[in-house]
């Protein structure tokens, strides 16, 4: 079986960011992709320089070109669902190497292991969540929000109004007004065009964080609305209808939520059966990795991407990938050094035998 020096499951920004990285130094990898990616529904991504505006799709197709040009990385269309450690043999050296398998039974061997898998939304079982989203919900207003600054906007504190999500109003709130115009004494006088969906009371604990923030939210005149939602329904333009109990509902250009992200159950599956484990943020779980090229507990296994972060996006995405291949390259770097020097050893200690035989 050939050995890759690097696997990398996923062919997002982050697995395409390690493999251009590893095409640099002349490392061989393979790329697996399900053609499944998280923000498959937005059509322009936003705060990527260079790119900005372009499409998902775009930038990954960009991406591909670039490492495919380097001549050291096959692309493969495969669901990767188990990752195991196997001795291989090369060229009379003995191994230690990862085999990954899809789920029709191929198997890869590789030297290293790049987890670019990213994670999954666990959207609110609400009706007209998932219709509405990512086209008139938004998780991150870097990405989305300006083409709609104008319009009424509204934050979906579910399930419960926290410190985040009062940060989340203010910045709707600023990203209402001109560049510039915060620092003017009259802004404050007038209405915000935000609304802050509480699902709820929202304060039904007493607080004293949410107590302040609360505060600060009148401070701008930011609305609270605390009545349960209901539904959401796409208006026929642009923007969505917020449906509450009473039947009464109000337009909103977009809504800002961040729902909970976390590894696929066959990533979930993977990490377990290699030992490593996952940490908790108030966003989602993530893949545990260390800084700075994201190692994991398990030698020649990284993580990049949105699998080993709470900050999701493309540009630390790109990033991380960068960090792993040269964690990859340096891992690799040490076997073949290892192999050099056991080679180099014995053929020295044959040279001395033949030396003495001849004396």
């Amino acid at each position: 079986m050939k050995l890759y020096d690097s696997l990398i499951i996923g062919a997002g920004p982050a697995g395409l960011s390690a493999a251009l990285g590893l095409g640099r130094v002349h490392r061989s990898c393979v790329v697996f992709s399900n053609s499944s990616y998280r923000n498959a529904g937005v059509h322009a991504a936003h705060s990527i320089l260079g790119h900005d505006g372009k499409s998902p799709e775009q930038i990954r197709q960009a991406g591909r070109k670039e490492v495919e040009s380097y001549g050291h990385a096959e692309f493969i269309e495969a669901a990767i669902e188990k990752v195991r450690r196997e001795t291989n043999q090369q060229g009379g050296d003995s191994q230690d190497a990862f085999v990954v398998e899809d789920n029709q039974g191929r198997t890869w061997s590789g030297r290293s292991v790049v987890l670019a898998t990213g994670v999954k939304d666990q959207f609110p079982d609400l009706p007209g969540y998932v219709e509405n989203w990512p086209s008139n919900i938004y998780q991150c207003m870097f990405c989305d929000g300006h083409e709609r600054h104008h319009l009424p906007k509204g934050i979906f504190a579910y399930p419960k109004l926290t410190p985040m999500y009062i940060k989340f109003a203010t910045m709707a709130h600023f990203l209402s007004l001109p560049p510039g115009s915060a620092q003017d004494p009259t802004i404050h006088t007038k209405p915000s065009l935000v609304t802050v969906f509480t699902n709820g009371p929202a304060n039904p604990d007493n607080d004293e964080a949410l107590a302040k923030g609360l505060e600060t939210l009148a401070a701008h005149r930011i609305k609270i609305d605390e009545r349960p939602v209901t539904k959401l329904v796409p208006d026929q333009k642009e923007g969505l209808h917020v449906h509450f109990g009473d039947s009464e509902s109000v337009y909103m250009g977009f809504l800002v939520h961040k729902p909970w992200t976390q590894p696929s159950r066959v990533v979930q599956s993977i990490i377990d059966h290699l030992g490593i484990g996952t940490v908790d943020s108030p966003v989602g779980t993530y893949i545990a990795t260390s800084p700075p090229f994201n190692s994991t507990v398990v030698p020649g296994v990284f993580v990049v991407g949105d699998a080993g972060t709470m900050i999701t996006a493309v540009t630390s995405a790109i990033m991380s990938g960068a960090a792993a291949a040269a964690a990859v390259s340096h891992f690799c770097n040490d076997l073949d050094d290892e192999i050099a020097l056991k080679r180099h050893r014995v053929s020295f200690g044959q040279v001395k035998q033949d030396a003495a035989l001849e004396g």
